[in-house]
């Protein structure tokens, strides 16, 4: 029997992995945008301009991005408990780090370096997940995981004011350790210490130190390309050619073998183009929301922005409860059609609050569908040896598609309103297209 499958067989799912797997999660998700409220502060009491304090916001997610598939690989090797305590325990020391900072260039180091962290808290979390439950609760577990991920989006920035205004902007950072001080004590209990060839912490070799340096190199010149439009067009094409060439360097390296493999398998890669797509239509609504609502209050618009994120907070976990009992395949082509009709509903609805709130609340119930169903049919297609780096990519595809849905739609905001039926509608095509070719095999 494979090590995927037997996870949970004698004793049933260990639902208290997968509570464990959530608290790391929420760390790693709230650190994306909790910060954002707290940088005038940071600038005014650091002395750091603006153009400088947002590297505060990119040195964490470009780790997140960057890191995502060789911290995949690298778990597929080591034990699950050591893998976990590694990265929780590291966030936590980042974290205090930050919050201890006594300047603006250690403080963005040290965001840095929780990004690494949290790389590793993104990429192990499914993994463990997929051990942790027996294989007819996997879609609804990883869409209680995947669930948490927008939510502590949504809330980052709430609680990220309200810390800031009540105690200051070091308690952003120092409000994660007594969630790592729990997730690092309930992890002896609820995690294994070793898997049948995965035990302890591995130490890199050279050919995973160069594969995560052409692959870090491209990904980040990649998201820098579309990122920082001030930097002019010479300064894009620069960047694009980067990513260019670290990423063609990296795929004719023969440790890249197996994970182009993954890629050439048609359940897998159909179904990271639809996350990709998905993901960057749901971060494009976020920035373009706003600009077709300009001269709405700015808690009518995040109480529209709302709807989204609390329709797929809905929608997961039942949409895993029912990709569990009927097959994944059906749920997430269901979730595919929503966002495609919301997008159609979004071409001619009015742009005014209440005109946005219904296809907005059928884009998130789609993506409900979606998510956690899609991540079960990636990783019950992988080989059980190759489950991290299939995390990975998962990973990859949705912090790609967050990273760059705003910074692509951003190019749109020139055409007015019609910007946001036109880049979810765009979006929903693709993911329609892609997701059936499963049924082909």
């Amino acid at each position: 029997m494979t090590t995927s499958r037997t996870a949970a067989t004698g004793s049933g799912s260990r639902w208290d992995a997968v509570l464990v797997v959530c608290l790391g999660v929420v760390l790693m998700s709230l650190d994306m945008t909790i910060v954002a409220v707290a940088l005038p502060a940071i600038g005014a009491e650091l002395h750091a301009p603006p153009a400088v304090a947002q590297w505060l916001l990119l040195g964490y997610s470009l780790p997140i991005v960057a890191l995502s598939l060789p911290a995949g690989r690298w778990v597929d090797r080591a034990g699950p408990l050591p893998a976990f305590r590694l990265a929780v325990g590291g966030f936590g020391v980042a974290s205090a780090l930050v919050a201890l900072a006594p300047g603006i260039g250690t403080l963005i180091a040290a965001r840095v370096l929780q990004g690494c962290a949290g790389a590793l808290i993104g990429v192990v979390a499914l993994p463990l997940v997929n051990d942790a439950v027996r294989p007819e609760h996997r879609a609804r577990a990883m869409s209680i995981v995947l669930t948490l991920i927008p939510l502590a989006g949504v809330a980052g920035p709430a609680l990220g004011g309200l810390l800031t205004d009540t105690v200051g902007w070091r308690a952003v950072f120092l409000v994660n350790l007594p969630v790592v001080a729990v997730a690092l004590a309930l992890s002896g209990r609820a995690i294994p210490a070793a898997r049948p060839g995965r035990a302890g912490l591995p130490r890199p070799d050279r050919a995973a130190v160069l594969d995560t340096v052409l692959l870090g190199a491209g990904v980040t010149a990649l998201v820098l390309a579309v990122g920082l439009p001030a930097g002019g067009p010479l300064l894009a094409v620069a960047l694009l050619a980067v990513a260019a060439v670290a990423t063609l360097a990296w795929a004719r390296r023969p440790d890249a073998r197996p994970v182009l493999g993954l890629l050439r398998m048609r359940r897998i890669a159909p179904s990271l183009v639809a996350l990709l797509a998905t993901t960057a239509g749901v971060g494009a609504v976020n920035l373009l929301v706003p600009y077709a609502l300009v001269g709405a209050s700015a808690s009518t618009t995040g109480l529209v922005l709302l709807v989204l994120s609390a329709a797929m907070a809905a929608t997961s976990p039942p949409a895993g409860v029912l990709a569990d009992r009927v097959g994944a395949e059906p749920v997430v082509l269901a979730g595919t059609v929503a966002v495609l009709a919301g997008a159609a509903w979004l071409l001619a609805a009015p742009v005014s609050p209440l005109g946005l709130v219904g296809p907005l609340l059928l884009i998130g119930v789609g993506n409900g569908l979606i998510a956690g169903p899609n991540s079960a049919l990636v990783l019950g297609a992988t080989p059980p040896a190759m489950v991290g780096a299939g995390s990975g990519l998962m990973a990859l595809g949705r912090n790609l598609g967050f990273t760059l849905g705003p910074a692509l739609a951003a190019l749109t905001l020139g055409s007015g309103a019609t910007a946001v039926p036109v880049v979810l509608a765009t979006i929903g095509v693709v993911a329609a297209v892609a997701v059936p070719r499963r049924r082909r095999q």
